[in-house]
């Protein structure tokens, strides 16, 4: 079953966007959820083996965060 998503784009990256016309856009979208789904995945099962503070997890988030981003 497939579902529909309706994400609301600011002007000025709308029209960014709109430049290239090429970029299947839902495509991006759909990719990007993946990748932060996975990133959640990992940081639960760290979560769920692990002695780390809270504080230090999401320490840890955030910096995975900006790797994925990075790729």
């Amino acid at each position: 079953m497939q579902h529909n998503m309706t994400v609301t784009i600011e002007e000025p990256l709308w029209k960014e966007m709109k430049k290239h016309n090429e970029i299947r856009w839902s495509a991006v979208m759909k990719e990007a959820v993946k990748v932060k789904l996975n990133a959640l995945s990992v940081l639960t099962q760290l979560a769920n083996s692990t002695r780390l503070t809270e504080k230090e997890i999401e320490e840890f988030a955030l910096r995975l965060g900006k790797k994925v981003n990075a790729r």
